[in-house]
């Protein structure tokens, strides 16, 4: 049997500087090499495809409130 990883994460972001809320999900899938499983959660996050449930915001509203913060 050969080796396998999955890493599992959740996203929180806070607006006041210490409440912390859920925003978003997700896992990376299982994977031979852990080096992939950080490749798939990196692509989860920059294309906003990461996973959430009624309440969290659109992943599309997430990045565009993060590049109005950024200036770009």
């Amino acid at each position: 049997m050969s080796t396998e990883y999955r890493i599992n994460y959740t996203i929180e972001r806070t607006t006041d500087g210490e409440n912390y809320e859920e925003i978003g999900f997700g896992s990376s899938g299982a994977w031979s090499d852990i080096r992939q499983c950080s490749h798939m959660i990196a692509s989860d996050i920059d294309n906003g495809t990461w996973e959430t449930e009624p309440g969290h915001p659109d992943p599309e509203s997430v990045k565009r409130d993060i590049e109005e913060e950024a200036g770009l």
